[in-house]
């Protein structure tokens, strides 16, 4: 949910003076994971200190699909989520900005002056060390800091957020999430989240395998966000404000397939009913297994009884 006071703003043109003398952060933001927050948290405590607003700035669609036309954007979060996430870390208002090569082309000291310093006069700019904006992503933290001593705002640099993963010492990127998220690798995702990575969808009518085999299942397309490895996951399932244990098989249904592509469906656990035409999100905890070709159908059916078991070990106290 978003804060009591924060807003969702569409377009440079709609930001008004409540927004001006603050705090200013500007990124993709894509799954808004512990780095993200950091750099939230810091602005959050600089503008409660001036009692002044915080305002992220983000664009969409997404810069690289409009960029690199044809190439096809995998996304942590919608955008609808990610404004909600940016809400959540610290922003009082989320400022979508819409991502067309005029924007995503100006010249970084004129982002500054045009965007930064004509809409907000910020006091206060946080941004990660690795930050780079405008043409060719030719801005850094240096040159912020550079027209920021013109502009009157100070810049403040927030380090990377590193987290342990196989052992060595990483630094949490969005990149590297959703490398980790199309690998199947859940756990150490999450743990560079700072929470449970989540697929969203409408629920659709499937083959109705899952019903055949005792466990009907929900399936669901989610719209632009990567998709995890095939395999089976330990998930809590939310659907009208209910949240359920879930079992989620991703793949190409190899026993009783091929499916002539890869399916979302999800066994809500202790739910009955169908949930057709609704909102489904799938919030991940644990990959069980692989997928794997069983000899039919009564096989298959006492893995997944199996695979529920566990399923409901991992998620009990998460529902």
């Amino acid at each position: 949910m978003l804060r009591m006071s924060a807003r969702l703003i569409q377009g440079l043109q709609n930001v008004d003076d409540a927004l001006r003398g603050g705090v200013v952060t500007v990124g993709n933001f894509d799954g808004v994971h512990r780095g993200h927050q950091s750099i939230l948290q810091t602005a959050r405590a600089l503008a409660d200190a001036s009692d002044a607003a915080v305002a992220a700035v983000t664009f969409d669609p997404p810069p690289d699909g409009v960029l690199r036309p044809g190439h096809v954007v995998q996304r942590l979060t919608p955008h609808r989520v990610r404004c909600e996430h940016l809400a959540v870390a610290g922003a009082d208002a989320v400022v979508a900005i819409r991502a067309e090569p005029r924007v995503l082309n100006m010249l970084p000291e004129d982002f500054i002056v045009e965007v930064l310093v004509a809409r907000f006069a910020p006091r206060h700019v946080v941004e990660g060390c690795n930050f780079r904006f405008g043409r060719d992503r030719g801005g850094d933290v240096e040159t912020l800091a550079r027209f920021g001593s013109r502009h009157g705002f100070d810049v403040h640099v927030v380090e990377p957020v590193m987290v342990e993963i196989d052992g060595t010492p990483v630094r949490v990127s969005s990149t590297r999430i959703r490398r980790l998220v199309a690998d199947g690798r859940i756990e150490q995702a999450n743990s560079c989240l700072g929470r449970a990575f989540t697929l969203y969808g409408t629920v659709r009518a499937g083959a109705g395998h899952g019903r055949l085999l005792k466990f009907p299942t929900c399936n669901i397309d989610p719209v632009e966000q990567v998709v995890p490895a095939d395999g089976v996951y330990a998930a809590v399932a939310i659907v009208d404000g209910a949240r359920h244990a879930a079992a989620v098989s991703i793949g190409n249904k190899p026993t009783l397939g091929p499916a002539p592509r890869r399916e979302v469906e999800a066994f809500l656990l202790d739910a009955d009913g169908d949930y057709y035409d609704r909102e489904l999100a799938l919030a991940l905890y644990a990959r069980l297994r692989d997928q794997r070709r069983f000899d039919g159908a009564e096989q298959l059916s006492a893995q997944i009884a199996k695979d529920v078991a566990r399923v409901r070990d991992i998620c009990e106290q998460r529902v």
